[in-house]
């Protein structure tokens, strides 16, 4: 059976092999791991993906231990489109969901713990790549260091086990928690600047273990206490119930928009978006085009959001999610 491997897998592909480090490698597999498509003809490619991801794996915690912790452990590099921290207590799921939603395989286990350090997956959505970031659980408070790294990233998941009554008291300790640390969860950031010293960040609230008997009670319960403050869904890791909702509401809640780019006189180059942040404009576009093109602009014509195809645009005009772009320099 032919393995049909997506452009997108291939250019993973080629991302490993330009890879000039161990974190590099690795990330690049786990995309390769996430975009390969699964069926019998692949098995043998899985199995091998996953082995040397685990050799991978080995070497940099081999790596870490030779340098000694210097570095700061709670630092995680970004990569793709945006970066989510996803944050939870002891045994709500976190690795589990986020191994769902990814297709890489995190050590998943019954127990408390599990999870000891940031783990960053990559999270194929549509044709972008989204970095997830699993953590070690959050004990009794929230540490400086877990606040360090929602104020870097771009968003937060808040994972609560709604197998458990327990779970409305991890909801309310959760955003607490962050809150004294001057990182305030909400829907909309408006004070999203990390240098402020409160800083605002775009969070959604995950039940999860869904299937859980009283699971749907639970929720309908948090809804009603954080509905109006926070975006919310319930999933199931263990059911792949919710996966696909969740993964829409977590581009949403990143609030970017993909913009393609079309050479004079050619075809739009629809397999490689610019992701541009939600009120971006023909001059932000043009300047992740080429650094030149602000000063050199002459006009721009726009598919999409336009009111015709084609249509000439001012370069204060505000683009939308798929728009296409044709730059005159």
């Amino acid at each position: 059976m032919p393995a049909n491997l997506t452009p997108e897998y291939l250019q993973a592909e080629e991302d490993f092999r330009k890879a000039t480090t161990i974190e590099e490698k690795i990330e690049a597999l786990q995309r390769m791991l996430a975009l390969l498509p699964k069926h019998k003809g692949t098995e043998r490619i899985q199995a091998d993906l996953k082995r040397r991801l685990a050799k991978l794996k080995e070497m940099e915690q081999q790596q870490r231990a030779r340098k000694g912790g210097g570095a700061d452990p709670f630092y995680v590099p970004r990569h793709g489109a945006g970066q989510v921290i996803a944050v939870g207590f002891p045994n709500v799921g976190k690795s589990a969901l986020l191994s769902a939603l990814t297709g890489v395989p995190l050590e998943v286990a019954d127990y408390p713990y599990t999870t000891q350090r940031p783990y960053p997956v990559m999270m194929p959505y549509e044709n972008l790549q989204i970095q997830l970031v699993d953590t070690p659980p959050i004990v009794d408070e929230v540490e400086p260091a877990f606040a360090g790294m929602v104020r870097r990233a771009d968003e937060v998941l808040l994972v609560v086990d709604l197998s458990t009554d327990d779970c409305f008291d991890q909801a309310e300790a959760l955003l607490k928690g962050f809150e004294e640390r001057r990182v305030k969860l909400v829907r909309e950031p408006v004070n999203d600047n990390p240098a402020n010293p409160v800083v605002e960040r775009s969070a959604i609230l995950v039940g999860n273990k869904l299937d859980a008997p009283e699971a749907e009670e639970r929720f309908i319960l948090l809804q009603e206490t954080y509905g109006e403050r926070l975006p919310m869904i319930a999933v199931s890791a263990k059911e792949r119930v919710g996966l696909d909702e969740l993964k829409r509401m977590i581009f949403e809640g990143l609030r970017i928009i993909r913009v393609y780019s079309k050479p004079p006189g050619k075809e739009p180059q629809l397999d490689k978006p610019f992701v541009l942040k939600k009120g971006a404009t023909i001059l932000d576009f043009a300047e992740e085009v080429h650094r030149d093109f602000p000063e050199r602009l002459k006009y721009a014509r726009v598919w999409g959001s336009a009111e015709f195809p084609g249509q000439p645009v001012s370069k204060d005009f505000v683009l939308q999610d798929g728009d296409i772009v044709e730059l005159h320099v």
